[in-house]
């Protein structure tokens, strides 16, 4: 997989999670009609979005480091990169569940709203994932 192809893929899913995040306000607003359920999904969707866009550019670095030092040759090339990296994803889901906590205590935000605007985003990442799998297994 080359370079700009991963680009493609990441542009398509892009577009496909912020389409869907706008899809499912409407949807749950239409069907729900409660400010609370809608504000709920869209504050949990748009802190998937964030999380993931973060968490992208972070292992892009990862991915970046790691092979610098395996081309340096360095005797396991990956440990620092790989602790590090997963420190901070450790740390953003303990600042997620911070997040989270507050917003359903103090906001009185639906437990069940923000946990489906969260993990709609990263269904999508499952969808165009599982599309392009499709896609080049019907290349070969």
């Amino acid at each position: 997989m080359g370079r700009s192809e991963v680009e493609g893929i990441l542009k398509e899913l892009n577009i496909f999670m912020l389409t869907s995040i706008v899809l499912g306000l409407i949807c749950v607003s239409i069907i729900v009609r409660e400010l609370v359920h809608i504000l709920g999904f869209f504050i949990g969707s748009v802190l998937g979005y964030i999380n993931f866009y973060t968490l992208r550019k972070e292992g892009r670095e990862l991915l970046y480091k790691v092979y610098q030092n395996v081309m340096a040759c360095v005797e396991r090339p990956y440990q620092k990169e790989r602790t590090l990296f997963l420190i901070k994803v450790y740390l953003r889901l303990l600042a997620l569940a911070i997040i989270f906590y507050f917003l359903m205590t103090k906001l009185k935000l639906h437990p069940v709203s923000l946990l489906a605007g969260f993990t709609l985003v990263y269904l999508q990442i499952f969808v165009v994932m599982f599309r392009y799998w499709l896609r080049s297994r019907e290349s070969y």
